[in-house]
């Protein structure tokens, strides 16, 4: 029964799943159990199981295999899926479902459009670490501008993990960011070293800049 309905999900095109006739305005969607029911109604599954079994399905179903289930329709109207905690410093309107998992489609060009204004809503990140790196990390870089350009510099994998996990760790450093106060913390070897805010970090990193 599982098998048969996570094929059906699979095999059906997104219009059909979540009855929706048209999808160029929605530049993105969240999907969590809460929907569940909706998919399997809208996929006419009472016609093939009677209420019980559907319900049972609900219960039993986890929801890495209903994500990776929507994941091919989903892909073929050009969406892909993300972590709803990144997405929430994508869409700073969102809310984060704390009580349920919810996972995050996002077009793909709108995707990308929201990675360019991530980079620069937080480069400073990226500038804090480097400066961190090169002054209290000793590694064999000749200045700052060979340790950011070596290890940071436009390294939006490294933004959308620390936003989405919330810390960072390379060697000995640990960083975390307070989404709250926007502040990162760095520690090294699990000693607290430094607050760094945008302000800040913006006018040290020139200034090293200049002085190494």
């Amino acid at each position: 029964m599982k098998t048969f309905i996570l094929e059906k999900i699979v095999q059906t095109p997104l219009k059909k799943i979540l009855d929706v006739v048209d999808f160029k305005e929605m530049d993105w969607i969240w999907i969590n159990r809460e929907i569940y029911i909706d998919i399997l109604y809208n996929l006419a599954l009472e016609k093939e199981f009677d209420e019980a079994e559907l319900e049972r399905f609900l219960n039993k179903i986890e929801e890495k295999e209903m994500i990776q289930a929507l994941i091919k329709p989903f892909e073929k109207e050009g969406y892909i899926p993300i972590d709803q905690n990144l997405f929430s410093n994508f869409e700073k309107g969102y809310r984060l479902t704390e009580d349920i998992e919810t996972t995050i489609f996002i077009k793909e060009k709108y995707y990308r459009k929201l990675s360019i204004r991530q980079m620069r809503d937080y480069n400073w990140i990226l500038q804090a670490m480097a400066i961190d790196t090169y002054l209290r990390m000793g590694l064999e870089y000749k200045n700052l501008k060979e340790t950011y350009e070596e290890l940071y510099m436009e390294n939006t994998r490294m933004i959308e993990d620390i936003l989405r996990v919330g810390e960072y760790t390379f060697q000995a450093g640990l960083w975390r960011f307070e989404k709250k106060t926007e502040e990162l913390y760095f520690y090294k070897l699990g000693e607290f070293h430094k607050i760094w805010a945008e302000g800040e970090v913006s006018s040290k990193f020139e200034e090293l800049m200049k002085r190494y």
